[in-house]
C-alpha cells in the first residue's frame, strides 16, 4: 500500500509542477530556466513525496505505546487479508515487467547508436566525433558524435547552420537530458506526466539549438532551411536529430521577442506558495496532534499498571520496553520543569555576578544591593514552587519507580539468562560464517555467477540475440506495408465514393429533367390544358370513362419513370435499439467517436439507412446484399419489439467534411 500511495503522490506533484508550467512558463523565452526547472520538477516530483509530515511537527505523547499495548492485549488477533497482498504483488509484477520491456527497448536503441560509430568512418572536427553517413534519420547528435547526412553539403549555408544547431546540442550536453528521460519514463511508464514533461524537454532542446544558430544570422533564411527540409526517418533514443518534428512551434518561436521580467514574479510564486502550503498543513498537523495528546492524558489517567512481575508469563523484553518507555515519558513530562529551572537558575547566576562586583567595589549596604538580593530570594523562591509542586512530585516519583522496575527486571535470573542466550547464539552465527560448509557454499554460488556472466558473453547467446533483434526489425517492416495497405486501401474506397455520389448527382439531375420533359410532351399529346382546365367544375361535368382512362395511362407511365430511378432500392428500414458510428480519415486514424444513440425507453427506432456499402455484416459474419436486408421492417411494424440490438456503421471520411459508409454490421443479441 505504501508504494502505491507512493506513486499516486509522485504523480500528483508531476502533474501540479507541469500544471504550473503550463500557465506561467511554457511559450517563454528563458529557456535555460524552462530546461531545468522541468528538469528538478521530476526531481522534486520524487522526493517530495518521500518527506513525512511528522518530522516537522510536535511530539505525539508518548503514553500512546501503552495505550495501544492495553487495547491489543484486550483485542482478538485478526487474520492477515493474503488475497490483497496477492492482488497487490500480480499488479506491482505487471508494472515492472512493462518497465523492463520498455529499460530493455532504450537499451537496445543505445547498442543500436555504438553499432553506428562502427559501421561508418571517424573524422574529428574541433574534438567532435563526425560520421558521414547515408542515415535518414541524420543529422542528429549523441554526446560527442555527430552523424551527418551525405546529401546535405556541409560547407553551403544551410549545412554551415545545421552543423551550428547540432553543436549546441553538443555543447549543452542534451544527451543527458535525454538519458535521464528515457530511464524515467521506462522505469515510471504509467505516469503521463512525465512523458508530457520529456515532450516539452526536447522542445526546448530545440529552441535552444535554434536561437544560438540563428545569433547574428538571417532568421527568416534559417526557416525556410527548415521548410525546405524534410524527415522521414524514425528517431533513436537519447539522440537530438535536427529535423525533429514541431517545426511549427520553432518557427514561431524564432520570431517571438524577447520575455519581460515581469515573469520572475510568476518564476517566483511557486517556492512561496510551496512553502505557505507547507506551513500551513504542518500548523493543521500540529493542531490535530496537541488535541490527540490530549485525549491520551485522559484516557492514560485511567490506567494504572505501576507493578510488574517478571514471573508472570509475560516476555521479558517486553516488561522492559515498557517500564523504559514509561519511564522516557515522565522523563519528557520533567523536561518542561526543568527548562524553567535551568532559566531561573541562568538568572540567579547572573544576579550573583551583580552582587559580587557590587561588594568588590563596597556598595553592599545601597538600595542597588538590597535589590538584587531581594531579586535572588524571589527566583530561588520560584524554584522551590516548581520543586515541591504535586505534578513535579507525581512526575519524578513515578520516573523513579519505573527506572528502579527497569533495573529490577536487568538483574533478573531470566534476562541474565536471555543475555546469555543471545551471545550463545552469536557464536554459532560466527562459527557458521567460518565453517568450511559456508565457505563452500559462497564458492559455489560464485563459480554460477561466473558461468551466468560466460552465457551471457558467449558467442551463441549473442547470435540468439541478433536473430530476436533481426525478427523484431522484420516484423516491423511487415507492419508498416500493411499500415500503407490498408491506408492505399481507404483511399481508394474514399475516391471510388466520391466519384460514384458525383455520378449520382449527375444522373439525377438528368433522370429528373428526362421526367419533366416526358410528363410535358405527354400534356402536349393529351392536350390535358384543354381537357382538364383549372376552371372545370367536375361536379357539373365529371370525368367520363374515356377521361378516366388517360389519367390511369398517364399516371402508369410516370410510375414507370420512377420506377427506372437508380438507387431506388439502396434504402431500407430497421427497426433498432442503438446505433453505432465509427469515422476513420484516409490514414486510418479516428476523427469522431459517436455515444450510442439509444431509442427512448418503451419505444422501438426505426433506422433508415442506404444499404449501397461494400461490405455487410450479421453478427460478424460478413453475408450477401439479400440476407442483409431480411432484416429490413415496414414502417407500419413501429409498435412491434426491434430485431437488432445495434446497428454499426464504418465510414471514411475525407478532407471536404464528407464520409462514406464502408462497412455494416447487424447484431442482434
Amino acid at each position: 500500500m505504501e508504494a502505491l500511495f507512493y506513486i499516486l503522490k509522485v504523480m500528483i506533484c508531476s502533474g501540479v509542477l507541469l500544471g504550473y508550467y503550463y500557465l506561467s512558463l511554457k511559450d517563454k523565452t528563458f529557456h535555460h530556466y524552462n530546461r531545468f526547472y522541468l528538469l528538478f520538477s521530476i526531481l522534486i516530483s520524487l522526493l517530495l513525496p518521500l518527506i513525512r509530515l511528522e518530522d516537522f511537527t510536535i511530539e505525539v505523547n508518548q503514553n500512546i505505546y501503552m495505550l495501544i499495548d492495553t487495547v491489543q492485549n484486550f483485542s482478538p488477533s485478526e487474520n492477515t487479508n493474503t488475497h490483497e497482498n496477492l492482488y497487490y504483488t500480480f499488479a506491482f509484477s505487471v508494472l515492472g515487467i512493462i518497465s523492463v520491456y520498455f529499460l530493455g527497448k532504450f537499451i537496445y536503441g543505445t547498442f543500436k547508436i555504438h553499432e553506428l560509430k562502427t559501421q561508418f568512418e571517424r573524422e574529428n572536427i574541433e574534438g567532435i566525433n563526425f560520421y558521414r553517413t547515408d542515415l535518414t534519420d541524420a543529422p542528429f547528435s549523441y554526446f560527442k558524435n555527430l552523424f551527418w547526412k551525405n546529401s546535405i553539403i556541409l560547407n553551403s549555408e544551410i549545412g554551415k547552420q545545421i552543423l551550428k544547431h547540432e553543436m549546441v546540442h553538443i555543447e549543452q550536453k542534451h544527451t543527458f537530458d535525454k538519458i535521464i528521460l528515457e530511464i524515467i519514463t521506462s522505469v515510471l511508464w504509467f505516469n503521463p506526466f512525465y512523458h508530457l514533461i520529456k515532450r516539452e524537454i526536447n522542445l526546448i532542446h530545440e529552441y535552444l539549438a535554434d536561437k544560438k544558430a540563428v545569433k547574428q544570422s538571417d532568421t527568416r533564411a534559417f526557416a525556410q532551411m527548415l521548410l525546405a527540409s524534410h524527415f522521414s526517418g524514425t528517431e533513436l533514443p537519447a539522440t537530438s536529430p535536427f529535423l525533429s518534428s514541431n517545426l511549427k512551434k520553432r518557427l514561431t518561436m524564432l520570431q517571438k521577442s524577447q520575455t519581460k521580467f515581469g515573469y520572475a514574479r510568476r518564476i517566483l510564486a511557486l517556492p512561496v506558495v510551496f512553502t505557505v502550503a507547507f506551513a500551513y498543513m504542518v500548523n493543521a498537523k500540529n493542531k490535530e496532534i496537541a488535541k490527540t495528546n490530549l485525549e491520551i492524558e485522559k484516557a492514560v489517567s485511567q490506567i494504572k499498571k505501576d507493578t510488574i512481575r517478571p514471573d508472570s508469563g509475560e516476555d521479558i523484553d517486553d516488561l522492559l520496553n515498557e517500564q523504559l518507555r514509561k519511564g522516557d515519558f515522565y522523563n519528557e513530562a520533567l523536561k518542561e520543569d526543568e527548562e524553567r529551572i535551568n532559566k531561573i537558575t541562568q538568572k540567579i547566576s547572573e544576579k550573583s555576578e551583580e552582587i559580587q562586583k557590587l561588594v568588590k567595589s563596597k556598595k553592599t549596604k545601597t538600595p542597588e544591593f538590597e535589590a538584587k538580593e531581594n531579586e535572588i530570594e524571589a527566583l530561588s523562591r520560584q524554584i522551590d514552587e516548581i520543586v515541591n509542586s504535586d505534578k513535579y512530585k507525581k512526575n519524578m516519583k513515578a520516573l523513579e519507580d519505573h527506572y528502579n522496575n527497569a533495573g529490577k527486571i536487568i538483574e533478573s535470573p531470566e534476562f541474565k539468562m536471555k543475555i546469555a542466550e543471545a551471545e550463545k547464539k552469536a557464536k554459532e552465527a560466527e562459527a557458521m560464517v567460518n565453517s568450511p560448509e559456508f565457505k563452500r557454499k559462497i564458492e559455489e554460488a560464485e563459480k554460477e555467477a561466473k558461468k551466468a556472466e560466460a552465457m551471457v558473453n558467449s558467442p551463441e547467446f549473442k547470435r540468439k540475440i541478433k536473430r530476436v533483434e533481426k525478427a523484431a526489425r522484420k516484423a516491423e517492416k511487415e507492419a508498416e506495408k500493411i499500415g500503407e495497405a490498408t491506408q492505399k486501401e481507404l483511399e481508394t474506397f474514399y475516391k471510388d465514393a466520391e466519384k460514384k455520389r458525383q455520378d449520382a448527382v449527375k444522373k439525377s439531375a438528368e433522370d429528373k429533367q428526362k421526367l419533366t420533359k416526358t410528363i410535358e410532351l405527354s400534356r402536349r399529346e393529351y392536350a390535358f390544358d384543354e381537357k382538364f382546365p383549372k376552371s372545370r367544375d367536375y361536379e357539373k361535368k365529371p370525368l367520363t370513362e374515356t377521361e378516366k382512362e388517360l389519367l390511369k395511362k398517364e399516371a402508369k407511365k410516370i410510375q414507370d419513370l420512377h420506377q427506372n430511378t437508380p438507387n431506388k432500392n439502396n434504402f431500407a428500414i430497421f427497426r433498432i435499439d442503438n446505433s453505432l458510428n465509427k469515422i476513420v480519415d484516409v490514414h486510418g486514424a479516428e476523427v469522431k467517436a459517436e455515444n450510442n444513440k439509444k431509442s427512448p425507453v418503451g419505444k422501438t427506432a426505426l433506422f433508415m439507412i442506404s444499404v449501397d456499402v461494400p461490405e455487410l455484416y450479421v453478427n460478424g459474419k460478413k453475408v450477401s446484399r439479400e440476407e442483409f436486408m431480411a432484416y429490413q421492417s415496414d414502417p407500419k411494424d413501429i409498435n412491434l419489439p426491434a430485431n437488432i440490438k445495434v446497428f454499426k456503421v464504418d465510414r471514411v471520411a475525407g478532407s471536404n467534411n464528407r464520409s462514406y459508409a464502408k462497412r455494416m454490421e447487424i447484431i442482434t443479441y
